[in-house]
């Protein structure tokens, strides 16, 4: 994953924090990936805005960065 992101995107990830290989799991929208993916975003958002990004400059980086955005 990390390699795919650094080819399309020239993005460096070092470290993600990933801890349990089972928190990427596919197990559905109300499984616990989608648990860690709300807790992410939360934190994501919180920190943010305390570096001073907007929600816009988030949804652009998210709609930037997403496999399915075809535009």
């Amino acid at each position: 994953m990390a390699s795919e992101v650094a080819a399309a995107h020239d993005l460096l990830l070092t470290d993600l924090g990933v801890e349990k290989l089972w928190e990427w799991s596919a197990d559905g929208s109300d499984g616990f990936g989608a648990t860690v993916i709300a807790q992410l975003l939360l934190m994501a958002t919180h920190r943010a805005h305390q570096l001073g990004y907007t929600t816009a400059d988030l949804v652009t980086f998210l709609t930037t960065v997403d496999p399915t955005n075809h535009r």
